[in-house]
């Protein structure tokens, strides 16, 4: 189910990396000015997705919070890109790893100055996400858990951006994470034509409608279920 001026959509119908604007002219780093981008979230709305992630640690006790820079053109570098908790009083850098990857530190002075998370290019080139993976999965496959937990930063960090109305309606269904009636499309690492649950002796391919047909990295694997366990491989057939 999609909620019209959700904001929570950017988590319902996640973008990927290889989901590309087909534009290659060469894009430049500018200052950051100080003005809000809406991309990027206020450095306290992204507290409450450290604070999720406190919460729902059981979901995958192995696994620790990184998020994840996903460029929304084919052209962009990580090359000379800086990301910063930025503030009347704050100015802290968050160093990004080769692999695209941060991770959020907490800093009780960022958040009473109400700082923002900003990057030294111009909004709409990079959006993030929460990346979460228990050591030891294959590339090919994700733990069902890891993905749930996903889930619950994101919406931890994205709730207060969607309406009063939609927000109400998903908290009585349980949040969007916990829902049947709403679908939470992950991405894989490339395009893939197949997904398969594996629980134990238990297997089962996701339907045609849980995968994105104009976009063959996307899934939406049922993490409101609870027949399937926290441990349920998501394998897929690129």
């Amino acid at each position: 189910m999609r909620y019209p001026g959700f904001g929570f959509v950017a988590l319902l119908m996640l973008s990927h990396a290889s989901a590309l604007a087909q534009q290659d002219e060469p894009v430049q780093s500018v200052a950051v000015a100080g003005t809000k981008d809406p991309d990027w979230k206020p450095y306290r709305n992204m507290v409450d997705g450290l604070d999720a992630f406190d919460k729902y640690h059981n979901l995958a006790p192995g696994a620790a919070l990184r998020f994840v820079l996903q460029p929304q053109k084919s052209n962009l570098s990580l090359a000379d890109l800086k990301l910063r908790i930025a503030g009347d009083n704050s100015n802290i850098d968050v160093p990004i790893a080769a692999d695209a990857t941060f991770s959020l530190p907490r800093d009780a002075a960022a958040f009473k100055d109400d700082a923002d998370l900003q990057l030294n290019i111009r909004k709409g080139l990079y959006r993030w996400r929460p990346d979460i993976h228990t050591p030891g999965i294959p590339p090919d496959q994700r733990r069902l858990g890891d993905l749930r937990l996903e889930c619950e930063v994101r919406w931890a960090v994205d709730k207060f951006d969607t309406s009063f109305l939609a927000r109400t309606y998903l908290s009585t269904l349980g949040g969007a994470c916990h829902s049947s009636r709403s679908r939470v499309f992950s991405t894989a690492s490339k395009p893939v034509r197949s997904v398969t649950l594996i629980d134990g002796e238990r297997r089962e391919q996701l339907k045609p409608e849980r995968l994105d047909a104009k976009d063959p990295v996307r899934y939406a694997p049922p993490i409101h279920d609870e027949s399937w366990s926290d441990d349920t491989i998501v394998k897929f057939e690129f």
